[in-house]
């Protein structure tokens, strides 16, 4: 009765490792093989890399010569405006008309103008200045004219032989002030702010000025005011004020001049003695 049974456990098991028997049997790959893909693999892949790289590098260029070609033309529209307001500014070489001839009859006279007649202008709680304005200077207790301009950030007054030194610990600088196209020129002491970089309008190059603080008056306002320190003795106005004192304070009327008052020269106040502006004192 058993054999039966041992028979068909014998020839199940024969069956099933038949099977077994027909699994292709998995390829052995050698260290050599290996190293060989391996090495093709990072060839691949130092390959695509490679491509990316300069791929990367030729929009990076591309980017770069873009940005110098916006710089350059940044810099000829900063030159310029830069070129156009320094026109603006100087002294056109004019050559005076010739006298008139004597008359006998006296011509009647003119009753003032307007704008140099006007008084205090005010819109709300701002002064109303016109193209060119007086300006009192504190420190030499003179009253020049400035220009006003709204194109300019700081405000800049003609100075020579600028040299700063120390006093009580803190820094001043001390200039002479060359108004106007005689030959004097006043001294003027005053605390050194800091330093500011110009790009001229005839230069690539970077111009570093002092900014000086005076105490001015224009018309019936006073204030302590940031001027940057350079030569204007080519410039008609031998002082400029731009925006930074114009700020919150004051409405530009550029078809008028002299809307403020003349301010008054402070009477006992100590006033400088000219000294020659093409000899150092």
């Amino acid at each position: 009765m058993l054999r039966p049974v041992t028979f068909c456990l014998f020839a199940s098991s024969l069956l099933l490792s038949g099977c077994i028997n027909r699994t292709p049997p998995t390829p052995t790959v050698t260290p050599t093989q290996l190293n060989a893909a391996l090495t093709e693999t990072e060839m691949r892949l130092v390959q695509s890399m490679s491509q990316q790289c300069e791929k990367w590098e030729t929009q990076q260029g591309l980017q770069s010569e873009q940005l110098q070609q916006i710089e350059k033309q940044q810099r000829d529209i900063d030159n310029k405006l830069a070129s156009v307001e320094e026109k603006l500014d100087r002294k056109p070489n004019v050559i005076p008309p010739p006298a008139p001839a004597r008359s006998s009859t006296k011509a009647a006279a003119c009753p003032p103008s307007a704008e140099n007649s006007a008084g205090v202008n005010n819109i709300g709680n701002k002064i109303v200045v016109g193209r060119v304005e007086w300006l009192w200077i504190e420190s030499i207790n003179r009253v020049y004219e400035a220009r006003i301009d709204t194109g300019a950030t700081t405000s800049s007054i003609s100075a020579l032989d600028i040299t700063p030194f120390e006093k009580d610990g803190q820094r001043w600088v001390r200039f002479r002030l060359a108004p106007d196209d005689s030959d004097d020129s006043f001294e003027i002491e005053a605390p050194l702010i800091r330093y500011v970089r110009i790009r001229q309008a005839s230069s690539e190059d970077l111009d570093r000025r002092p900014v000086a603080a005076l105490t001015v008056r224009l018309g019936k306002m006073t204030e302590v005011a940031e001027f940057t320190l350079t030569d204007r003795t080519q410039m008609n106005y031998p002082i400029l004020l731009g925006r930074e004192f114009l700020r919150d304070v004051a409405v530009v009327d550029v078809a008028r001049r002299n809307i403020q008052p003349k301010p008054d020269i402070v009477a006992g106040q100590n006033q400088p003695k000219a000294v020659s502006k093409t000899k150092k004192p």
